[in-house]
């Protein structure tokens, strides 16, 4: 029960939203650091810290959150289906050109559009997000984040 609870929550339709989001911000994403960014937006608590704390490296985040960050390789195996399949759907759907990096096709406006609270947070914060990811290589990143596959 807690699972399908988990999935109605954090489903294809938001995430393909907050890839197109993110999109519009970056000109690509390569796909494994595309899978690093639901399990990371996508919980609650994470996005609160995110909206509390200043300027800090990832690092520094993620040693101050240790409740936080010890699941998060359970949030990434769970949402890994979920960002595949939004990213296969944006990609069948003609918004994003997916090769060696995911690329916006289209310049669709998300912002136009009403899409609730918790993906106006999440828009919110999504340049936080890139600023605390951005000086990292890929590798990097899931060596911090301790995701094992």
């Amino acid at each position: 029960m807690v699972k399908d609870i988990y999935y109605v929550y954090n489903n294809e339709a938001i995430a393909s939203c907050l890839f197109l989001s993110i999109l519009q911000k970056v000109e690509s994403l390569d796909i494994p650091r595309a899978c690093l960014v639901l399990p990371f937006l996508l919980d609650d608590r994470t996005v609160s810290r995110l909206e509390k704390k200043g300027e800090m490296d990832l690092e520094d985040f993620v040693s101050q959150q240790p409740n936080i960050f010890v699941t998060f390789n359970k949030r990434f195996l769970a949402l890994l289906p979920v960002a595949i399949n939004s990213l296969m759907l944006l990609s069948k759907s003609g918004q994003i050109l997916i090769g060696d990096h995911i690329r916006a096709k289209s310049n669709l406006s998300l912002e136009a559009m009403e899409m609730g609270d918790r993906f106006q947070k999440l828009v919110g914060i999504t340049p936080r997000f890139l600023t605390l990811i951005e000086k990292y290589p890929t590798d990097q990143l899931y060596k911090i984040l301790n995701v094992r596959l």
